[in-house]
């Protein structure tokens, strides 16, 4: 299969679809990608004693026992109780979580630079959770949240597993290392770690934002995460891939983790796609393509779609 790498990532890779939901009778949106479906009724619904008040409690799906969390509680905002509330069932650092909202809205078809980054709005004052905004409309402004960071907030072990990793031994003193991820928790926690082990880093809110730091000096690796505004992971990744310095060593580090994602990651020459908070074997991966070691197929995390880019995997 021969495929024009930048007419295939427009073709995906840099889009994406929002779906719209209210909480609290505000607008607030989520990428479709992370929605594992959505519920109406929860079957055998238990409550959690002495949980956060923001946690209503977990229900059965297909075997898995699936928390949920009312997003107006931790947005500080009235709910609209109504019949019809929708529990936005998400996977996450490889957990389900649903999301209990007061209604769905509708999904909209975006380009990753029609998001808007709210530190760039300064007129603009959003809850806390707020790192993004669309505009369907003019007079419309759809939220977009960081679910991640709302999720390390409600169970601090997920935080705490990657302050933990304490006996891990790698040095990385003397390399330089460009991260550009748009969760401010996910952001301040990689760079900590990074710093640890001896790396010198420059971090980035965004792709344009990485892409432009990353014209400005060498990088011996960049960590990119795929969701971000004005410019995605995977279109950063291919600006490098077509640069003068389109060797430097690339890890997609996402909380998506579908084969579609994966083989666009693949098919962009991303050294390796690995889920977030898998700490472990990032740093594996880092140590490996900072000593100039070649990656397994099973290290790069594109076993699944080996045999339709097999000539794209690096």
């Amino acid at each position: 299969m021969k495929l024009n790498a930048e007419s295939y990532l427009k073709s995906g890779s840099n889009e994406l679809r929002i779906l719209e939901y209210r909480a609290g009778g505000m607008s607030f949106g989520i990428n479709i990608l992370k929605v594992s479906k959505i519920v109406s009724e929860m079957k055998d619904f238990l409550q959690i004693p002495e949980a956060h008040p923001a946690v209503k409690g977990m229900f059965k799906d297909l075997g898995n026992l699936v928390p949920v969390i009312d997003l107006a509680e931790i947005l500080a905002i009235e709910p609209q109780k109504t019949h019809q509330q929708k529990v936005i069932v998400t996977e996450f650092f490889g957990r389900l979580t649903g999301f209990l909202v007061d209604r769905i809205d509708w999904i909209y078809h975006f380009e990753w630079k029609d998001v808007v980054d709210v530190n760039q709005v300064l007129s603009f004052t959003p809850n806390k959770y707020t790192i993004g905004i669309v505009r369907p409309k003019e007079d419309h402004i759809v939220q977009l949240l960081d679910y991640e960071t709302i999720l390390i907030g409600l169970h601090p072990p997920i935080a705490t597993y990657i302050e933990e990793e304490e006996q891990l031994t790698f040095d990385f003193h003397g390399k330089h290392i460009l991260l550009a991820e748009d969760s401010p928790a996910m952001r301040m926690m990689l760079v900590k770690k990074l710093n640890s082990l001896g790396a010198v880093v420059d971090d980035a809110s965004d792709g344009e934002e990485g892409w432009e730091k990353f014209q400005e000096k060498p990088y011996d690796l960049v960590i990119s995460d795929i969701e971000m505004p004005r410019m995605d992971g995977l279109a950063f990744t291919l600006r490098i891939r077509q640069s003068g310095k389109k060797d430097t060593p690339v890890i997609v580090y996402s909380s998506i983790g579908d084969i579609g994602m994966k083989t666009r990651a693949a098919y962009l020459k991303a050294n390796a796609h690995i889920t977030k908070l898998n700490l472990r074997h990032l740093l594996v991966i880092a140590d490996k393509l900072l000593r100039g070691e070649t990656l397994t197929v099973q290290e790069t995390g594109y076993e699944s779609v080996q045999d339709t880019f097999s000539n794209s995997l690096v």
